[in-house]
């Protein structure tokens, strides 16, 4: 990748769709340089990996920052956005494999996407953001996401100990994690179309569906662009985008 100096780059997870295809046409829109990481690569800047192997993840990463001078970069964001809700339903029932792949997705290659960026760019001066799009599962119980919970939970106790662990470094990142509320999502369908059994809420986020009640993806992408460049937020503390009032 070719980084010209006084660049502002973001490296963005599950930017193909949903919230975080928003925040790559904002971010784009404001003259950032985007690298989007995610299966389906749709973006020339875009990274095909499979975010259910960690260690591919780690290595998509260092290949794509090589021979990247961190000090040619005056503004960097790195934002773990991928997740999945699958498989719904209790833990016990799920395939071992369904599990790992769910753990992975939605926490191991997070911890690898996240740790691999700041190693690269520990030494850059440059304001520097790392965070993760956090939900409100992590907080409270919801039958049939214990998966999904679980893993969003334990993001959340990552980047409160790394905004602790970057206090000791010359030139730290800021940690974040910021919760977006329900959205009108591809996964938000999923668990619309779930059936009771896998997911007592699907009726309820239906009824919100009906209603209008779910968040408009462009509004909280910018709201979210927002609070990530609010240098007056706790570090390391969860942190709700919700879009400005008219």
């Amino acid at each position: 990748m070719t980084v010209e100096g006084g660049t502002r780059l973001a490296l963005v997870t599950g930017g193909s769709r949903g919230l975080g295809r928003a925040l790559v046409t904002q971010l784009q829109a404001e003259g950032w340089r985007v690298v989007e990481l995610s299966r389906s690569a749709p973006t020339p800047d875009s990274v095909r990996v499979d975010l259910a192997q960690p260690a591919a993840v780690a290595q998509a990463v260092g290949a794509a920052l090589a021979g990247v001078d961190p000090l040619s970069i005056t503004e960097l964001l790195v934002l773990h956005n991928a997740g999945t809700v699958q498989p719904l339903g209790a833990a016990a029932n799920a395939p071992v494999g369904d599990l790992i792949d769910a753990l992975n997705v939605n926490l191991v290659s997070g911890i690898a996407f996240l740790s691999a960026a700041m190693v690269h760019f520990q030494s850059c001066p440059g304001r520097k953001v790392v965070a993760q799009i956090t939900s409100g599962a992590a907080v409270r119980a919801h039958a049939g996401l214990s998966l999904y919970s679980a893993a969003k939970a334990g993001m959340d106790q990552f980047m409160r100990v790394v905004a602790a662990e970057q206090t000791r470094q010359a030139h730290p990142f800021r940690a974040l994690s910021l919760d977006p509320g329900a959205l009108d999502t591809g996964m938000q369908a999923t668990l619309r179309g779930a059936s009771p059994e896998d997911y007592p809420g699907a009726a309820a986020f239906t009824q919100r569906h009906r209603d209008g009640a779910l968040g408009r993806v462009d509004d909280v992408a910018a709201s979210v662009l927002r609070l990530l460049r609010d240098d007056t937020l706790a570090a390391g503390e969860r942190h709700h985008a919700r879009p400005a009032p008219p």
